[in-house]
This record gives structure tokens, C-alpha cells and sequence, in this order.
């Protein structure tokens, strides 16, 4: 399951916390084999950022994981993605927008493990699918 923290310095709606999160969800589909359903985010909002020394009134901390390693076109596209979402939801330019990408091989979840270090070993479970209904 890829998760996002996102730290925001403004507060927003219960709506539009879920806009964000599905527009995270579409950012996280351009990576090949991640689908919407399997993000997990933590939306912080009315945060206290400082950057550059002082307090930011409109600025927005990124903390993405997920399993496996991508090609930097990949990466670049899942960032832009994310710096989209964002932009359209809270309104925060991208120039105010920070983000960290870690790459993990290997991660935990539903019981099971998965570790890019031994073979056979693929994809962590990725949970319930909702559409599926299980």
C-alpha cells in the first residue's frame, strides 16, 4: 500500500480532503502497477510550515512511499501528478510545494511481506479491492 503524508498550511474541507485524495490516487496510478485503491494518505491540515527561516501561510510538505524502484520519467510524472492535485484542490502553486520520494524494497501489510531482495517475491498485498467488493 503506497502511502502519502501531506503536510498543508491551510485548512480544508472535508470535501476537498477527499478531492485531494482522489487526485493523489490518479497521481499514484502513473506509476505502472498502482492503483488509486491501494493509497493510504494522511492529510494534515492548518499546519505550522516554516521554510526559509519564517512562517509559510500557503505551502504544502510531500512524503511519498511506495514499493519498488521506477525510472525517473516515471518518478517525474507521479511527482508532477501529485504537484497537480494539490494546485487544483488547496490552490497552493507549485512553486510551494515540497516533496520527498522514498523508494522501498521492501514492505509490509495485510499480513503478508514482500522483499525485492529475494527472489520470487513481487508486489505487497495491496489490500481489499472496492471494486471487487472483498
Amino acid at each position: 500500500m503506497p502511502y502519502m503524508r501531506v503536510s498543508l498550511t491551510k485548512t480544508l474541507t472535508q470535501e476537498q480532503k477527499k478531492a485531494l485524495y482522489d487526485g493523489l490516487g490518479a497521481a499514484l496510478s502513473l506509476i505502472p502497477g498502482k492503483k488509486p485503491y491501494m493509497l493510504i494518505a494522511e492529510i494534515e491540515d492548518g499546519k505550522t510550515i516554516f521554510c526559509g527561516g519564517r512562517p509559510q501561510e500557503n505551502f504544502v510538505f510531500v512524503d511519498a512511499r511506495y514499493f519498488g524502484k521506477f525510472e525517473y520519467p516515471v518518478k517525474k510524472a507521479f511527482a508532477q501528478g501529485v504537484f497537480k492535485a494539490i494546485e487544483d484542490v488547496a490552490g497552493t502553486p507549485k512553486e510551494c510545494i515540497s516533496m520527498t520520494i522514498l523508494e522501498m524494497s521492501t514492505w509490509g501489510g495485510f499480513g503478508d511481506l514482500a522483499d525485492e531482495s529475494y527472489a520470487g517475491q513481487g508486489q505487497p498485498p495491496a489490500g481489499p479491492d472496492p471494486a471487487s467488493g472483498k
